[in-house]
């Protein structure tokens, strides 16, 4: 059964599109287009301005799913009864099929697309290089204040030494909460998919094979233990993906960071606390 085009076009975050055309529903994003026959849907989902797309899967396995974000609230209710009435019957005990087997990924733009990515990477290349200077140029600045202003070398020093290790934990904290942060998000709001064992340069990790075909590698910190393991990615960003975890671990890295956060809120007082009199 085809879809009549009085659908409504879903227009989401990120200049993401969702419409239908026939028998497909075609997603497009900035550097992709997404073709999903009706006959690789299991449903389509409207939870407030978020509509997500579940794919067929065979049983116990990994369903995939996308999803586009901040559309109209009214039109993801209309889209998604629309669409799910229209799914094909499917008979009582047929083994579904792999959704994700009959999707079709356009890459748009060409060269561009890979320099765009090129440019992400440099982007996240470089706040790992910038973040620690973010965090210890602070006490710099203010030992150098106090050194000028109070014309006392020692208290100086010692606003310095404390600032170091107050940035130090708050470096660590940020890391922790960062990554506590993209545990949740990107199960929940990214595309999942299974990561099998490889090996690369010499050296045993997880590769997964994002939705264009190409091949990715997981992370430098994940090491394979033979096993297949499933992973996530942000839809326009599917160059790193982090590993499903369990709720212990998510809130293990929160409690981390929390922790990380009053250590460094320690010395950063005593820093403070140190070199007022300075002003004075």
């Amino acid at each position: 059964m085809s879809i009549s085009s009085s659908i409504p076009v879903l227009l989401g975050d990120g200049n993401a599109e969702l419409r239908s055309e026939g028998e497909a529903l075609l997603l497009r994003r900035p550097r992709e287009e997404v073709r999903i026959p009706l006959a690789a849907v299991a449903r389509v989902r409207a939870e407030g301005r978020d509509v997500t797309v579940e794919l067929t899967a065979p049983a116990e396995a990994e369903a995939v799913s996308y999803r586009i974000e901040d559309v109209s609230r009214a039109a993801a209710g209309v889209f998604a009864d629309a669409v799910n009435g229209a799914l094909p019957d499917r008979a009582a005990g047929e083994e579904p099929v792999d959704g994700s087997t009959l999707v079709t990924v356009t890459v748009l733009g060409g060269p561009e697309a890979e320099e765009d990515e090129q440019a992400e990477e440099e982007k996240a290349e470089a706040a790992l290089i910038w973040a620690p200077l973010a965090f210890g140029l602070p006490p710099v600045v203010l030992s150098a204040v106090v050194g000028f202003a109070g014309k006392d070398l020692d208290r100086a020093v010692a606003v310095l030494m404390l600032g170091f290790v107050a940035g130090a934990f708050g470096f660590l904290a940020w890391l922790a909460l960062w990554s506590a942060w993209s545990d949740w998000y990107l199960p929940r709001h990214g595309i999942t998919v299974e990561a099998d064992p490889v090996l690369i340069e010499g050296r045993g990790t997880y590769a997964y094979t994002d939705a264009t075909g190409r091949l990715r590698p997981v992370g430098a910190g994940d090491k394979a233990r033979g096993e297949t393991i499933r992973v996530a990615y942000h839809p326009r960003k599917p160059q790193r993906a982090v590993p499903h975890k369990g709720t212990g671990s998510l809130v293990g890295t929160l409690i981390g960071g929390v922790v990380l956060l009053a250590l460094a809120a320690l010395p950063c007082w005593g820093a403070v606390a140190l070199a007022l009199p300075a002003f004075g």
